[in-house]
């Protein structure tokens, strides 16, 4: 019999290993219905059989209370947990914060005693009932940082254990974290070993280690390298995360960078400013998936690709752009399974290819799936 009871024990660990490995966490940028043309993403876009679990974003704070805005109306929280009516088993959060909410002192004053804290609890768990969501994801970009306190780092770990502890009593809620995936961000913000304990999943935002804020063009997703995937995961894993726990990040949208010399266009090659819009998002420095793939498909980039990065560029004149193609996601899933981390996230799904501009629908979340869900 205790032989059996081991063979149950180690059998039933594997199959949880397993389904770690199958997780696909898909952010969903709420605000996507006010994009034009083919960049408009309304909630009936999610095609919820390429991922497991789907976050809406992003709720704020106010005070000590979540708010989640237009809750009711397009693109809202009632229209969102009406996804599992198409995938009863797809897992559907919502996230607090992001990198606009997380700016100055308001986070460290919501964590800072058990009171406020207590307060931000009940109001999350009042939202998560009311709107029947599976889980909530803090994307407290970062504890100590921007406006933060050094105080910031122990009391998140505080805030996470006495949510997790209520999260189990009021009916097993998941509890997830974005986190920073640099060591410079991460070693200032997090107790790494002691916040896993509270976080069922933790997704790494293994993307913009490089932007237009910096003049010179980089990759900003690379998967080998100082600033990368793996010099990132290694890191957390080192101070304590569980391998199962660490979900990593994949970007569905490039940065980009105005040259100062055209003909300079390898990385590294100094910038003037941040690369010019694209006619979705319409944000300086940035095109999603969506916008490049559209314009790499009328030939308008040279595309090249960074063996020792392990990461795709492409420039055209004074343009140059960092970004993660179908085969740079499809070796990044094969490095999580390698690797027997636990899964992959994306930020975010509305600029994927949806509509099929470029080949197949969604392929970014495919080439994901291709090798994690097969």
């Amino acid at each position: 019999m205790r032989g059996l009871n081991l063979f149950v024990v180690s059998f039933l660990a594997s199959v949880l290993t397993a389904a770690g490995q199958n997780r696909i966490v898909c952010y969903f940028g709420s605000w996507a219905n006010w994009r034009p043309g083919n960049g408009r993403f309304v909630t009936s876009d999610i095609d919820t059989s390429l991922c497991t679990h789907v976050i809406w974003s992003f709720a704020t704070l106010q005070g000590n209370q979540i708010v989640a805005p237009n809750a009711d109306g397009v693109n809202g929280l009632r229209e969102f947990t009406q996804l599992r009516r198409r995938n009863p088993g797809i897992r559907l959060l919502i996230a607090i914060g992001g990198a606009t909410d997380s700016q100055g002192p308001k986070y460290s004053r919501m964590v800072s005693s058990p009171g406020s804290r207590g307060q931000f609890i009940n109001s999350v768990i009042a939202l998560l009932r009311r709107y029947r969501f599976d889980g909530f994801d803090l994307d407290w970009e970062y504890p100590t940082l921007n406006g933060g306190a050094p105080s910031d780092r122990h009391n998140f770990v505080l805030l996470l254990r006495e949510m997790k502890e209520r999260f189990n009593r009021e009916g097993g809620f998941l509890l997830t974290a974005a986190v920073g995936a640099g060591a410079w961000t991460a070693s200032q913000a997090y107790d790494i070993r002691a916040i896993s304990q509270h976080l069922d999943f933790i997704n790494l935002m293994t993307y913009d280690f490089r932007g237009s804020w910096e003049r010179r063009a980089g990759h900003h997703a690379a998967l080998r390298g100082d600033l990368s995937v793996e010099s990132s995961v290694r890191y957390w894993l080192d101070r304590g995360c569980p391998r199962e726990k660490l979900v990593v990040g994949v970007p569905t949208y490039g940065r980009t960078w105005t040259l100062a010399n055209p003909n300079n266009n390898a990385p590294g090659a100094p910038a003037s400013s941040a690369g010019q819009p694209g006619p979705y998002m319409r944000e300086a420095g940035s095109l999603g998936y969506n916008e490049l793939c559209e314009q790499i498909r009328r030939g308008q980039w040279n595309l090249r690709f960074d063996g020792g990065a392990r990461a795709p560029y492409a420039f055209r004149g004074n343009q140059w752009v960092s970004y993660d193609s179908v085969g740079s996601v499809t070796e990044k899933a094969h490095f999580i399974r390698q690797q027997r981390l636990g899964g992959a996230m994306i930020w975010s799904i509305e600029t994927d290819d949806k509509n099929g501009a470029c080949g197949p629908r969604f392929p970014i979340l495919r080439a994901l799936n291709a090798v994690l869900r097969r």
